[in-house]
């Protein structure tokens, strides 16, 4: 069986342990988007003795802000790849199996080098998969909407950034919409995806709008994934939609 979850950016303002409560009230699994005061670094110390009376399993979703795998200045792309390790130890330490990350952005300062993003996000991705080994973490590395500076829009640019490495893939839902990828995404990658985000959109722009709100056919990709077991983690711009959300994806998941 599925299990469904929830993940959004602006939890990150709130305090870990006041966040957790309001959650753990309407979901049993929650992606941690590793972002101001739930930087996974700062909660891991205690997060053991805060969590595990709520009976909750966790994810976490990579820090996005000042981060670039694909970045073509080595310097950044080395502090990139040492907060993301970070993330990972402190994985390790909560007990958590899978960090998402995303592939990257182009250099916004010179034009037509998209390709050396591309190789840049490369040599990042065979580092992270050395890394996923030797910290027993899984990485998914996730597909973007369509916004021209982000890498990993469609699925043949993703494969190529992944390569012939072993990390999964997280099969973003939405963004697959708003490029017209969401059957060459599932057929591409397949069994190779270890965690979905779900949230809706009218096709054009990442609104993360509340399931059923917008023009998606989730039944139609429910069935698509259907040999897919794992979590369905519900991206909102926050609880109320998430809440609502979670009763319409639970009437069309599988028994």
């Amino acid at each position: 069986m599925n299990t469904v979850g929830v993940s959004c950016p602006g939890f990150g303002k709130e305090r870990f342990e006041e966040c957790l409560g309001r959650i753990s009230s309407h979901f049993r699994h929650w992606e941690i988007f590793s972002e101001l005061n739930h930087s996974v670094q700062k909660i891991s110390p205690s997060f053991s003795a805060v969590a595990e009376p709520y009976g909750m399993t966790f994810s976490i979703h990579s820090a996005i802000a000042d981060t670039n795998v694909a970045a073509t200045n080595p310097r950044m792309r080395e502090a990139t790849m040492m907060e993301i390790m970070s993330e990972m130890q402190s994985a390790c330490e909560m007990g958590v199996d899978t960090v998402t990350v995303h592939p990257g952005i182009i250099n916004l300062a010179v034009s037509g080098t998209r390709e050396r993003s591309i190789a840049a996000a490369q040599d990042s991705m065979r580092l992270l998969d050395r890394a996923q080994a030797e910290y027993g973490v899984r990485l998914a590395i996730e597909n973007m909407p369509n916004v021209p500076v982000m890498l990993g829009i469609t699925a043949e640019e993703l494969d190529e950034i992944v390569g012939p490495t072993d990390l999964g893939i997280c099969f973003d839902i939405g963004h697959a919409n708003t490029s017209g990828q969401m059957d060459a995404m599932i057929e591409t990658f397949g069994d190779r995806i270890v965690n979905v985000h779900i949230h809706d959109n009218m096709g054009v722009n990442d609104d993360h709008m509340t399931i059923g709100t917008g023009q998606i056919d989730f039944r139609s990709v429910i069935r698509k994934l259907r040999p897919y077991k794992g979590r369905y983690i519900i991206e909102s711009k926050s609880l109320e939609s998430a809440v609502e959300s979670q009763e319409v994806l639970k009437r069309l998941l599988p028994p």
